[in-house]
């Protein structure tokens, strides 16, 4: 065969037509070794990256940030970032690429920027104390260096002092790889210093050392340091992490070096979309491996047809359908698919029927997700129709089907070749040559001992004449205070004046307690893997290469008062043993210093050339992969991987490129995607759930909107698209809490049979509504501790009705909620032993349980919800049940605080009502019910004498089975406002003649009864109005609350009506419009008919 580049290439491991002969799981054994062939396309990708001389002035911005990016001082003018255009088109192609660019560089560089301040203004500052998220690490050193394969790396020691806390490095994030830091000299702090450095590796060996190391890659050659006696401080920022970023950075810049396909529709945003290329070429495809032969033939079908898929019956409903349709026949090709409405399942049949119509001189087609977890699940699906897929990067969990199918494990079941004319062997055998040429160079650095003349005298520091004269004058020396290994004649000179460095990072226990972490486990697994350098086993935590280690114990004595100008006067003496013995130490020093300026100059010159020749290696490893990966039908990677394998991807000339979960991908990484060669992108995903995160929050609110993806642009800006509407995941019940959100979502027959919640009688929702007070954690994250308890006694409650842990989920906005919950459910005595799936809502999109309980937390008198007002992670939330969805929060609160949950409570206020104040259990045995309003703190057996001896609990005992555990009952009311009582004013006029004569005290009553009381009646009448109107609203909001909640007590057993709608619409005093509801309710004490005539706060 032939490939795109007119290069003759022997096909190996050929794909066989019936993908059921492959077995998964089973070992493939060796492969034929291949023909491997030289593709010159990743070379001049390469070159045209490192080019200067055209494009944009952005493309020419190095890919890690400079110093002066990082350390900016004070006074100087902060520089505008330009504003996303997210609402009509952009004004060229250039104008979109480079405003991308500096957003994405903004968001990137400004949270170490913001910690290189915070040290600036406040040197000896705490992590503590930090307002800017800023981990510091002072008594840091270079210890050494590794030749690995990405670069020079140096290795820093450093303390943790400034942390206050012991870290769990297996659990923590700090100085993960692929983080950007900055370093400073310790008696600068920024002042003038900055050098920024990527983590290059952070392998727990090092860590969990005392002191702890790292290895990191200086930001350019420019920057190395080599002295180990230098004494740093290292930073990092909390909130920020550079590698999700570098590669699309540079992909930007080489997209606008590119022809930019699809530009059209991404910067013109048109909204008629046309067919790919290819597609026009040759509109006629076989869909008969997607469409049954019952309905028709169709094996030659004209895709570009709209008949085939109104006419043709399959498992796919119509909207999925019509999807499909879309996805073959569209260039760019945008599905929104709601939660349960298997826009996955779509996206692997439109793969199908791409494969089935695929050349064999077809470039493979690529697939991607934003996390490598999501990729995982998307190959899982592919390999039932594709299994010979290639998986960029080795991070995968699965290994029974994914991890033999990463490109380390094909290519290590092959034998490899050599490519002829590749880039590797010679790139390997030059750094070879240099690494000698550095170790040669170093070894002063690497002995231990203080440096001799011999030293001094290569570094062109000290003449022959001078070496001769030390000589001379050391044969008559004798010294017996220096050890055995210090005999040179300069040591002898320098006699006690020579003495030991202490700088170092020395071994501490300060006693600290343990850090608590911020992140759980699966956001932690996917930032390790975002930073991985290589593929497979390649990707070590421990860098590779040979080393050395830095032993400098030696220096000379300090001294003030001289500058460099005296020392150097002092170098001119021929005689050094003529200086006086006090300025021999600094005089020592100062060569010291020099010698290893020189060393450092020369050492930057041999680094340029050996990053020169890493680049060339990273060729000539894509030279062999190029070979591997043009024989899969399908490659996978990560959104990241996208542009991270950027160079390897472009020389497989790609036409249509895939992407999952698109809507919760930063624009800029879909971007990355418009390969020179792409026809065909296709777009999956559901901008009403989850977006992509930015590092500053600032630059996700107006008027930038970073957040806001490619996929969600051209959506709002009705560019075509197609939308899912039958979901098949959640029991209707749970469906009926998104018609806020999603209308028109229809229900699949199959699941109104999902089977009852046992223990919850006909309740497949309830939203349990409290107001208990939420508290703030250590790490300030909101948690609320009786709501966990509850939801914790309803976990055990179900658990012993017959429900599995694996089957029930526990879902929370805040981590702090996350954490707590998880704990108490780890000590209850009844599930001690068992995993719990305890995680918040932004981990948890695109799964789903058969139960899910949803702890909210906010509850507070200051009417703030946080989290909880953000319409994409409410969505999340509410979406994951199959079985059973139960909710507990503050709902009146959430009422008034937000239009959309407001909504959500009416919809559960309806037929079937599902929200109260209570929980209504069942038992599964009897049918017998009971009605929780809160639990103690500590869970009791229904069986256990220690339950108490209240009558509430010995009620509650009694209504319960002997064979299942319940929550604990109290029936006393509870107090549920815990805000402060009003304000009341009292407003009076003084009239007391004794009292306006008191001086001075009584001067502001004389000006009053001299005429200011007129002003101040005025005002007072303004504030009476306000306070007025304040209570009427929140008198109108109860009676608002009445209609939407009632009284709840006993919801289960009073035929109840709530029916709301919107009568009118008033100005209130303040200028905002208030919308005005009838309700009508009816409770246990009778009927009352209440009709609301004023503004709402609840709207």
């Amino acid at each position: 065969m032939t490939d795109p580049n007119g290069l003759h290439v022997e096909r190996f491991g050929s794909r066989s037509s019936k993908p059921e002969d492959h077995h998964h799981g089973q070992s493939l054994g060796k492969e034929p070794a291949p023909s491997l062939r030289l593709n010159t396309a990743i070379r001049e990708y390469v070159k045209d990256t490192a080019s200067s001389a055209r494009g944009p002035p952005f493309v020419h911005i190095p890919e890690i940030p400079t110093s002066e990016e990082i350390c900016v001082p004070a006074d100087d003018e902060e520089e505008e970032v330009p504003v996303n255009h997210v609402v009509g088109p952009w004004a060229s192609k250039q104008k979109y690429l480079a405003d991308h660019y500096a957003l994405l560089r903004e968001d990137s560089v400004a949270p170490l920027r913001n910690v290189v301040s915070e040290l600036q203004a406040v040197p000896e500052v705490l992590e503590k104390d930090s307002v800017e998220k800023s981990q510091i690490y002072e008594k840091a050193f270079i210890v050494g260096l590794t030749f690995a394969h990405g670069g020079v790396a140096a290795k820093v020691t450093f303390s943790l002092r400034r942390t206050g806390k012991k870290i769990i490095w297996e659990q923590s994030k700090r100085l993960q790889q692929g983080t950007l830091v900055a370093l400073t000299p310790a008696h600068d702090m920024f002042k003038s210093v900055c050098k920024v450095a990527v983590v290059a590796a952070r392998p727990l060996s090092g860590v969990q050392s005392n002191p702890p190391a790292i290895d990191i890659f200086f930001s350019s050659a420019n920057e190395i340091e080599i002295d180990p006696q230098q004494e740093w401080v290292m930073v990092e920022s909390s909130g920020g992490y550079f590698e999700a970023y570098r590669h699309t950075l540079k992909s930007l810049q080489m997209i606008a070096l590119e022809s930019f396909p699809l530009a059209e529709y991404i910067v013109g945003v048109e909204r008629e979309v046309h067919p790919p290329y290819y597609v026009v070429q040759q509109p006629f495809k076989d869909l008969s491996s997607v469409l049954p032969a019952s309905s028709g033939k169709y094996d030659h079908v004209n895709i570009l047809d709209n008949q085939w898929s109104e006419k043709a019956t399959s498992d796919l409903d119509a909207s999925q359908m019509d999807a499909l349709h879309r996805i073959l026949s569209k260039e760019l090709a945008v599905i929104q698919g709601p939660p349960g409405t298997g826009k996955t399942h779509v996206s692997v049949v439109a793969l199908k029927v791409l494969l089935e119509n695929k050349r064999v001189e077809d470039p493979p087609i690529i697939v991607a997700a934003q996390t490598n977890h999501a990729l995982d699940q998307l190959l899982r699906h592919i390999a039932s129709v594709e299994p010979k897929f290639i998986r960029l990067g080795g991070m995968t969990l699965d290994q029974e089907i994914i991890k033999q199918r990463t490109l380390f494990e094909v290519k290590q079941s092959t034998k490899l070749g050599i490519v002829p004319g590749g880039l590797k062997g010679p790139a390997l055998a030059g750094m070879r040559s240099l690494i000698q040429e550095m170790q040669t160079l170093l070894k002063p650095l690497t002995e231990g001992k203080p440096f001799g003349e011999e030293v001094f005298k290569a570094h062109k520091i000290l003449t022959e004449e001078q070496c001769k004269y030390l000589l001379k004058g050391a044969e008559k020396w004798v010294d017996t205070t220096l050890p055995d290994s210090v005999t040179a004649a300069i040591h002898k000179w320098a006699g006690e004046e020579l003495i030991e460095a202490n700088h170092r990072t020395n071994p501490e226990d300060y006693g600290f307690e343990y850090e608590e972490m911020d992140l759980e486990y699966e956001q932690l697994k996917e930032l390790e893997a975002e930073g991985k350098v290589g593929d497979g086993d390649d990707d070590n935590d421990a860098l590779r290469g040979e080393r050395v280690v830095f032993s400098e114990p030696w220096t000379g004595r300090g001294q003030t008062g001289r500058s460099k100008v005296d020392y150097e006067l002092l170098l001119k003496e021929s005689d050094l043993w003529t200086i006086a013995p006090e300025s021999r130490g600094p005089l020592y020093r100062h060569m010291q210093q020099r010698i290893k300026e020189t060393m450092r100059g020369k050492m930057r010159q041999l680094v340029r050339e050996y990053d020169k020749r890493a680049i060339d290696l990273k060729i000539g490893k894509w030279e062999v992969d190029t070979n591997f990966l043009k024989e899969s039908n399908i490659i996978g990677c990560t959104t990241t991987g996208l542009s991270k394998y950027r160079g390897l991807l472009h020389s497989l000339q790609p036409k249509i490129v895939l992407i999952e979960e698109a809507a919760e991908v930063l624009e800029a990484q879909v971007a990355a995607a418009c390969f020179d060669s792409l026809e065909h992108l296709i777009l999956v995903g559901d901008h009403q759930q989850l977006r992509g995160r930015c590092n500053e929050r600032e630059l996700e609110g107006k008027p930038w909107f970073l957040d806001v993806s490619m996929f969600e642009r051209l959506v709002r800006n009705h560019v075509g698209f197609t939308q899912l509407i039958r979901q098949r995941r959640m029991h209707p019940e749970i469906r009926r809490g998104l018609i806020p959100i999603y209308p028109n979502l229809e229900d699949h027959p199959s699941v109104e049979l999902r089977a009852p919640v046992p223990g919850m009688g006909p309740m497949n929702t309830y939203f349990f509504s409290h107001a208990w007070p939420e508290d703030t954690d250590t790490l300030m994250s909101k948690v609320n501790r009786t709501e966990a308890v509850m939801v914790v006694g309803l976990f055990n409650y179900l658990i012993n009705n017959g429900m599995k842990t694996k089957d029930i989920t526990v879902l929370t906005f805040y981590n702090g909620q996350r954490k707590l919950i998880l704990s108490e459910l780890r000590k209850h005595p009844n599930m001690q032993g068992e995993a719990f799936r305890v995680v918040t809502v932004d981990s948890y999109q695109g799964e789903e349980n058969g139960v899910i309980l949803l702890s909210l937390v906010r509850s507070n008198w200051m009417n703030q919800i946080g989290f909880l007002s953000i319409a994409n992670r409410v969505c999340v939330a509410l979406s994951r049940a199959q079985r059973g969805f139960y909710v507990f929060g503050d709902a009146r609160l959430l009422s008034k605080q937000s239009h959309l949950w407001f909504k959500i409570v009416k919809v559960m206020s309806e037929k079937p009502r599902r929200i109260g104040f209570f929980l209504p259990l069942t038992c599964v045995n009897h049918g017998v019910t009971t009605y929780v309003k809160r639990t103690r703190t500590r869970m009791f057996s229904a069986t256990n004498p220690a339950i108490g001896s209240s009558s509430a609990a010995t009620s509650a005992r009694k209504s319960a089975t002997s064979h299942a555990d319940v929550l604990v009952v109290e029936l006393d009311q509870v107090n549920r406002d815990s805000r402060p009582p009003m304000c009341h004013f009292q407003i009076f006029r003084p009239h007391s003649q004794a009292l306006m004569e008191l001086t001075p005290e009584g001067q502001p009553f004389r000006d009053f009864a001299a005429g200011g009381y007129v002003e101040a009646d005025a005002a007072a009448i303004v504030t009476t109005a306000e306070i007025a109107d304040k209570e009427r609203l929140r008198q109108l909001d109860e009676v608002n609350e009445a209609a939407l909640f009632g009284d709840l007590i006993d919801t289960s057993l009073t035929p109840r009506t709530n029916e709301l709608k919107l009568t009118a619409t008033r100005q209130t005093r303040d200028g905002t419009t208030r919308n005005i509801y009838e309700g009508l309710y009816s409770s246990s004490g009778g009927k009352s008919d209440v009709s609301l005539q004023e503004p709402s706060l609840l709207d």
